[in-house]
């Protein structure tokens, strides 16, 4: 559950798919075309579209199909969606109906029993073999059973019989598999397909948007290059092309490559919106305004356009205008549910702190901006000096959703340790993890604690349970290592902990650290050096170089300390830990 981030706002806002604007805009609003998208759109394998069947001949009525039809529909009515798929699939293996066999399949996706989802999508196959959508509606449940094999051959089967819809099913099967199978498993199926072995630039085009997905940037330029050498003014491929180079740092060559088709005359509706989304990306607030607001001239109704004009307001502290057009959403029926969300960001602007609450307060818990919502709700009320009603406020949302109890209980115990209340902190952790016994967060929050309160004896029992469960805790083994060697006399003890964990990750550099600290409690100050140098070496953390100061004080090398800590002053002038080791030292 986080806080809108300073720095990055993401945001399902989705109509048709989801797009990420990047930090100096704030700017997250859904894109046009799915097969543009990085990121795929998150799938409900048991929610299939059906497509309508084409016109179908005249049933060979009997009585038993007609009670069977009738008999369905009108457990459907009542909610009975089971009785309803069993007579259904009773009547589509009565006749030979691809009508009757779709239906079949859709009432049996209601139940989302993958067992009679299978019977009724082999059903229609049976009696429609050359429906090629039926193919590609099977490919999730293949997945689900691990049947690549399978994927590859019914989806050759599809682009065969509808080579027209190749993009579409391509689309459609790519998130399928980033959604159900692992990175390597997916691209293979891909790769394996014959239309990408003839390099058909729709199965490439795919094929780029799954490497880009899975941060093979190079491989996706690769093979998005291959689409633009068949067609250079491919608007999806530019702007995926775009993405990706944005994404590797590469900002003004991604502007570069949009510009021109984004400022001709027939540029279209995608083009421009993607390229205001890259200005916005890269700090050009005003030009990506401008855009957006000629797209809304010429599109009123957009909403996209719309969400993204009222968070360019929120980027520019504009209170009042991102007001106008979130309102403008929530008029239009806020699809993406998440305007009262920005709302009560705009009231936060204009200083309206209730008005906050009140718009927070109202966000759909189906929203994706719920859990950010109501973290905002709990830190104005806290802010206000209302705690109680803060924490009240969790506690409800846990009895009113049970399946989440556990991510609210988490919340609120970091909640209270950012504002300094360890006891109540501790404690929560306690009740938590009555209801959740040896949950590894709460162990490990409830030992952070309880090192702060002094209750190491508590500390070292949590994190050995999670040891016991996961001895390759890299977290933990360095959290008791360190504690062990700052807080006791335990330094071999803590040596072997911390190193254990280095071992897992080498390139750690709070573990780093804390293989320094237990060296130097233990008088290898030459060790010692070695390590916090590469810790800051990799991160330089003002408590790191508060480490390093101090270990080459005792090595005699006092100018080189001096120096160490005042660098970490000036990343972090009010640091504690910084400050009372200068003190110790006379600095």
């Amino acid at each position: 559950m986080d806080l809108l981030p300073s720095h990055w706002l993401r945001s399902v806002f989705s109509i048709q798919r989801s797009v990420v604007f990047a930090s100096s805009i704030l700017l997250v609003a859904c894109a046009v075309a799915p097969a543009q998208s990085i990121e795929p759109a998150p799938q409900e394998v048991a929610s299939a579209e059906v497509v309508e069947p084409k016109k179908q001949p005249d049933l060979p009525l009997s009585a038993e199909l007609v009670y069977d039809i009738l008999t369905a529909e009108i457990a459907g009515q009542r909610g009975e969606i089971g009785i309803a798929a069993e007579l259904y699939n009773n009547a589509a293996n009565i006749v030979d109906s691809p009508a009757v066999a779709a239906r079949s399949t859709q009432i049996a996706n209601f139940t989302r029993n993958q067992p009679r989802i299978n019977r009724a999508l082999e059903r229609w196959i049976e009696v429609d073999p050359n429906d090629a959508d039926i193919y590609i509606m099977q490919v999730p449940f293949l997945l689900l059973k691990g049947d690549y094999a399978m994927v590859v051959k019914d989806v050759n089967t599809a682009l065969s019989l509808a080579p027209e819809q190749s993009g579409v099913y391509l689309a459609r099967v790519s998130d399928n598999l980033i959604e159900l199978a692992q990175q390597e498993q997916a691209l293979s199926v891909i790769e394996e397909l014959k239309a990408f072995q003839n390099n058909d630039p729709e199965v490439i085009f795919v094929y780029a948007r799954m490497q880009a997905f899975y941060k093979n940037y190079d491989t996706a330029l690769l093979n998005v290059d291959k689409v633009l050498k068949n067609d250079a003014k491919r608007d999806d491929a530019l702007i995926l092309k775009a993405e990706i180079l944005q994404r590797m740092g590469k900002g003004t060559s991604a502007m570069a490559l949009l510009k021109k088709p984004a400022t001709s005359d027939d540029a279209s509706e995608n083009m421009q919106f993607a390229y205001a989304k890259l200005l916005g990306e890269n700090n050009k607030t005003e030009e990506a305004r401008e855009i957006f607001l000629q797209l809304n001239a010429d599109a009123p109704e957009n909403e996209e356009v719309i969400f993204a004009l009222g968070l360019i307001a929120i980027q520019g502290q504009d209170g009042q205008e991102a007001k106008h057009y979130f309102n403008q959403l929530i008029a239009m029926g806020d699809n993406g549910k998440q305007a009262a969300y920005f709302m009560g960001l705009a009231e936060q602007i204009n200083h309206n702190n209730e008005a906050a609450m009140v718009w927070f307060d109202s966000v759909p818990v189906d929203s994706p901006r719920f859990e950010a919502a109501q973290s905002s709700y709990i830190n104005l009320l806290a802010d206000d000096g209302q705690m109680d009603k803060a924490r009240l406020h969790l506690q409800l949302l846990r009895a009113e959703q049970p399946k989440n109890a556990l991510q609210y209980y988490l919340f609120e115990a970091s909640f209270l340790r950012e504002r300094n209340q360890d006891q109540a902190a501790f404690d929560l952790y306690t009740e938590a993890l009555q209801q959740f016994p040896g949950q590894t967060e709460l162990l490990y929050g409830r030992a952070m604690v309880a090192e702060r309160l002094n209750r190491l004896s508590i500390l070292e029992d949590d994190l050995r349970a999670i040891l016991k469960k996961e001895p390759n805790n890299s977290q933990a083994l360095n959290a008791l290592g360190y504690t062990l060697t700052d807080r006791t006399d335990r330094h071999q003890e803590a040596l072997a902990l911390i190193s254990k964990a280095v071992e897992i990750s080498p390139n750690d550099a709070f573990y780093l650290d804390s293989l320094a600290w237990a060296h130097y409690r233990l008088g290898h100050l030459d060790l010692a050096e070695k390590y916090i140098k590469q810790a800051v070496a990799i991160q330089s953390d003002a408590e790191f170089l508060a480490h390093l100061g101090e270990i080459l004080w005792q090595r005699g090398k006092k100018v080189e300390a001096k120096k160490a800590w005042d660098d970490g002053l000036k990343k972090d002038p009010n640091n504690t830990l910084l400050r009372k080791t200068m003190s110790r030292f006379g600095q």
